[in-house]
């Protein structure tokens, strides 16, 4: 059970979100609002650096979490310490993101946006529990396969 969730279910889940990231990028992007040059002042170059530098390091990091996780040659040409740092650093990052969610969803009254965000809960948590699993699964392929 677990083999299928972190070998087939949860890259499909980070290759989503990496859909949802790249697709929110592109419409803030081309879509801007009419109003923002009036409600907000001209943003930073930091700002304005660090936001498409963020969203890429995102996007790379959940990526590669997908590849390490879904792609055999990944898992076994990768160092076991760089993959446990990875896969640690991204279950952390769901973790935060269904706490983020959990909060959002209790501060509102129930709605649509209440199953939105449970939906969102539960594939954070899936891939935080894929990572995990993955961490401290064997170290080595043939023993992951044996299992």
């Amino acid at each position: 059970m677990t083999d299928k969730l972190s070998r087939r279910v949860a890259p499909v889940l980070l290759l989503l979100q990496v859909a949802y990231v790249a697709m929110l990028t592109v419409a803030f992007t081309v879509l801007p609002p009419d109003t923002a040059e009036l409600d907000q002042p001209d943003a930073s170059t930091v700002e304005t650096a660090f936001v498409p530098v963020a969203t890429l390091g995102i996007i790379v990091a959940l990526a590669g979490a997908a590849a390490l996780l879904g792609l055999e040659k990944a898992r076994t040409r990768s160092p076991r310490a760089v993959r446990a740092v990875w896969l640690a650093l991204v279950a952390l990052g769901q973790l935060a993101i269904a706490a983020k969610a959990l909060l959002n969803v209790l501060s509102q009254t129930p709605g649509p946006d209440t199953i939105i965000g449970a939906g969102m809960i539960a594939v954070a948590l899936c891939i935080a529990v894929a990572c995990a699993v993955e961490v401290r699964g064997p170290s080595s392929p043939s023993s992951a396969r044996a299992v």
